[in-house]
C-alpha cells in the first residue's frame, strides 16, 4: 500500500504529532505541530516518577497511543523523545500499518544514559525514521553515524497566550527554571544579592526544590511556583531579561528560545551550541555568580540595544525555520511518491 504524496504546505489530516506526558511537556512539541499545521496530542498516565511506576506508565501509554493511531490512520507520525519508548510503540504501528514516523529528539534522548540505552535498539529505530529533529550539528553527527537521517531545527516562531502578571520592580528577570539538576539555581540566587534594584521572578514547581534552599534566598527573589502558560507567558512578557543557563554543553534552552520569540533580550550559558544560535540580543555568561550578575549590568545599562538586536535575531530566525520546514514537507513528500520501500534511505539534511 502506497500513500498519496502529501501537500506541499501543509501536513493537514496525514499526520500526528505525538508527546508522550502532559501539555506541559511538550511547548516545543505544540510549536512544532502548529508550524506544520497538524495535530498534537499528548498521552499521559500517572504522575508518578521513577522505575516502579515506569512499567505501569509505559503500558498504559502505549495501549492509548495504538488505541488512537488505530482510530486515526496517520500517514506520518511524529513522536517526541524522551521517552524513547514512545518512539518504539509508534515503530510498531508503522512496521504494520506501513505509515512512516519521524522522531523529534530533545538534548536528553541524545545524552541521558536513561533514554539511549540499549545503544542497538536506539540506533536501529534513527536507521528506520524518516528523520531524527535534533537541535544541533553535535546530535546530527551522532545520527548520521548510527545510519540514520537527521534535521537540524533549533527553534520554531510562535506567537504565544498571556495573562498580565504582576510584577513588583521597575527592572525584572525571569529565571527559566524546573529544579533540574544542571540548572546553576545556586548560582543565579546568589548573583541577585548584589543587584536589589532587580526582582528575580524564578520559575518550577517548588516542591522539587531542595531542601534548605528558601533561607539563603534574597528579598528581591520572587518563587512562582508552577504557573499555567498564560501565566508564565505573561511574566515574561513583563520581564525585562530572561535568564536560561544550563552547566550541560550541547542542550538548547527552551526557554531562551521562547524568549526570542516574545522579543525579550537573554542572558544564557557560555556554551558554543548557545553562542552560535543566540548571536544577537544575548549576554553569554559563565555559570557563576559573578558572571551572572555582570550580565544583568549589561542588560539594564543598554537594554535597548539589546532589545532592537533581539528583533534583528527574531527575522533570522524565521527565515531558518521556513527553510527547515520545506526540507522536511519536501523529505516527506519524496518519501510518499516512492512507496515504503525506500523510506530508510540513510543520508543527512
Amino acid at each position: 500500500m502506497k500513500h498519496d504524496a502529501l501537500p506541499k504546505d501543509d501536513l493537514g489530516g496525514n499526520a500526528l504529532f505525538l508527546v508522550w506526558g502532559p501539555p506541559s511537556h511538550g511547548p516545543r512539541s505544540r510549536a512544532f505541530a502548529r508550524g506544520l499545521g497538524i495535530d498534537v496530542q499528548f498521552i499521559s498516565s500517572t504522575r508518578r516518577r521513577g522505575l516502579l511506576a515506569a512499567p505501569y506508565k509505559y503500558s498504559h501509554q502505549a495501549v492509548k497511543t495504538l488505541s488512537l493511531l488505530s482510530r486515526r490512520h496517520p500517514h506520518v507520525v511524529f513522536v517526541q523523545s524522551p521517552p524513547s519508548f514512545a518512539v518504539v510503540v509508534v515503530w510498531l504501528y508503522c512496521l504494520v500499518m506501513n505509515a512512516r514516523f519521524a522522531v523529534d529528539a530533545h538534548s536528553d534522548a541524545m545524552q541521558s544514559v536513561y533514554w539511549t540505552r540499549p545503544r542497538w535498539l536506539y540506533r536501529y529505530l534513527a536507521r528506520r525514521a524518516l528523520t531524527t529533529i535534533v537541535t544541533n550539528e553535535y546530535f546530527a553527527r551522532k545520527v548520521r553515524g548510527w545510519g540514520g537521517r537527521a534535521l537540524i531545527v533549533r527553534d520554531i516562531p510562535t506567537d504565544f497566550p498571556t495573562r498580565a502578571y504582576p510584577v513588583e520592580g521597575s527592572f525584572n528577570a525571569l529565571v527559566v527554571n524546573s529544579f533540574a539538576t544542571d540548572e546553576p539555581l545556586s548560582e543565579i540566587i546568589a548573583a541577585a544579592k548584589g543587584l536589589e534594584d532587580v526582582v528575580f521572578y524564578v520559575t518550577g514547581d517548588k516542591s522539587r526544590a531542595p531542601r534548605g534552599l528558601t533561607p539563603s534566598v534574597p528579598n528581591n527573589v520572587r518563587f512562582t511556583d508552577y504557573l499555567d502558560d498564560a501565566s508564565y507567558y505573561g511574566l515574561m512578557a513583563a520581564s525585562q531579561v530572561v535568564i536560561c543557563l544550563t552547566t550541560r554543553d550541547h542542550t538548547m534552552q527552551r526557554g531562551a528560545c521562547e524568549a526570542l520569540s516574545m522579543g525579550k533580550p537573554i542572558i544564557t550559558s557560555k556554551w558554543p551550541l548557545l553562542e552560535s544560535y543566540f548571536s544577537k540580543g544575548t549576554v553569554h555568561v559563565c555559570n557563576r555568580a559573578d558572571e551572572i550578575r555582570n550580565g544583568v549590568r549589561e542588560i539594564m545599562q543598554h537594554h535597548s540595544r539589546y532589545k532592537a538586536e533581539i528583533g534583528q535575531l527574531q527575522t533570522e530566525q524565521r527565515r531558518a525555520w521556513h527553510s527547515a520546514r520545506d526540507a522536511l514537507v519536501s523529505l516527506l513528500n519524496t518519501s510518499s511518491a516512492v512507496g515504503g520501500d525506500d523510506w530508510t534511505t540513510t543520508g543527512g539534511l
